[in-house]
């Protein structure tokens, strides 16, 4: 449904600029990711980052007020106005505003974490998972804007593999016994977790373009063929 309600929204300017900004949205996030991890993994110092990233990040926070209030503002003054393509708008920049928050949370955990990293166990994986969810911002982007059903399961299927890699680490972190150190395995588990998080609302993203409104993020239950 969502291909055809793309189609319709993209040649009117009021819908158009919505889509802009939520584009926008998507762009401001992912250098929030970029920044985080590289904050997280102690690449560059948190006090070059953090000033711009919380400027992104309400940067991000407004868009999602504007998005919103266009939708308001058009589905008054335009009362034949699709409502299913307005709620799936409602949704997903939901879903990009939270994104900003879970790389607010990567970059705290590596501005507050000062030792280094030592557990090439966990770490090579974890480096591994980053490199992935970070491609799905891109892939996420083409999905939803050029109503991409290929490039949308695509992110949907990598979120599936990625979350459970993200849930084995995490269990097997809380059965370490004096390994590694416990601010260590903290670091990890908690960089696991928002990993798993930004990729289930980029999936989330990418279901508009494959589910009916009633199904978004909710791809995984739904019916055989019900999403083609």
């Amino acid at each position: 449904m969502f291909r055809e309600l793309l189609a319709a929204w993209r040649g009117r300017d009021a819908l158009s600029q919505m889509f802009d900004e939520f584009d926008q949205m998507l762009i401001e996030t992912h250098w929030m990711f970029q920044q985080a991890v590289e904050v997280f993994f102690s690449r560059v110092d948190w006090q070059a980052i953090q000033d711009p990233l919380y400027v992104r990040d309400q940067k991000v926070n407004h868009l999602e007020q504007s998005i919103r209030a266009q939708i308001v503002k058009h589905l008054t003054i335009r009362p034949d106005a699709n409502l299913a393509a307005c709620l799936v708008l409602m949704s997903v920049v939901k879903d990009a505003e939270r994104i900003g928050d879970y790389c607010k949370n990567i970059f705290e955990v590596g501005k507050f974490y000062t030792h280094e990293f030592t557990s090439r166990r966990y770490l090579e994986p974890l480096e591994r998972i980053q490199a992935q969810t970070e491609q799905l911002f891109q892939t996420t982007k083409e999905a939803f804007g050029q109503s991409d059903m290929e490039k949308a399961r695509e992110v949907i299927g990598s979120f599936g593999r990625l979350g459970k890699e993200c849930d084995l680490l995490i269990r097997e972190l809380l059965r370490e016994r004096d390994t590694i150190p416990t601010d260590e395995a903290v670091a990890y588990s908690l960089l696991a977790r928002h990993l798993k998080r930004i990729a289930a609302h980029l999936s989330n993203i990418s279901t508009a373009v494959v589910a009916p409104v009633h199904r978004i993020d909710y791809v995984d239950e739904a019916e055989p063929g019900e999403l083609s």
